[in-house]
């Protein structure tokens, strides 16, 4: 009896489309340093669905860990979420034995949706000689997978240099120095001597 879990040797029961697995460089948004990241590229064929339908899914996955959308496509009950977690099982494996990449590190960074050929139209037949048209939308999906490796930060500053080596500079400013002590509350054991009548701030 046939496995339906996908082999090594096989390639999709979707057409695969891949790009190179080179490192690209990117900064962290956030200034936390360099990140390393390869991505790999898959794309499913056209099947019968709605690509306004389809584009919910397509939010709900979008940034998500491979694993974690996979799960999210097993509970969805939407009719094409299955598609698409057989899409996304066939882009994990591709991932893994063509681009050696880390399925733990693996996530969506962007999932696009596209819509297929010409539809195709029925005519649909009603009484008293009237006739619709049914068109069959079809669409597809495109996911762009990244693995990212946290690089040691780079420092950008005097500042981020010396915190990042464990420990504070001094500014070039006479009688200024920066300090990491942490807030502590004022010891109120001195007794108050000749109270003004008013607050002093």
């Amino acid at each position: 009896m046939p496995s339906s879990t996908p082999d090594q040797s096989a390639s999709s029961a979707f057409n695969v489309s891949t790009n190179t697995s080179t490192y690209k460089t990117t900064r962290n948004p956030y200034g936390d340093g360099i990140t390393r990241v390869r991505e790999h590229t898959f794309k499913t064929d056209n099947f019968p669905v709605c690509p306004r339908k389809l584009r919910m899914l397509a939010n709900q996955i979008t940034k998500l860990p491979i694993s974690e959308a996979i799960r999210q496509m097993d509970f969805s009950a939407k009719r094409a979420s299955a598609r698409v977690r057989s899409a996304l099982v066939w882009a994990r494996k591709n991932a893994i034995f063509q681009k050696q990449m880390n399925p733990d590190n693996m996530y969506l960074k962007l999932v696009r949706v596209g819509k297929g050929p010409k539809f195709p139209k029925k005519v649909d037949y009603k009484g008293r000689g009237r006739f619709g048209i049914i068109r069959k939308p079809k669409a597809h999906m495109k996911f762009v997978v990244w693995e990212k490796q946290e690089e040691k930060p780079v420092a950008r500053d005097v500042v981020e240099r010396a915190l990042l080596a464990g420990g504070m500079p001094r500014r070039k400013g006479k009688g200024f120095r920066l300090t990491r002590n942490v807030w502590t509350q004022l010891e109120e054991t001195k007794p108050v001597i000749n109270p003004k009548p008013f607050y002093n701030w």
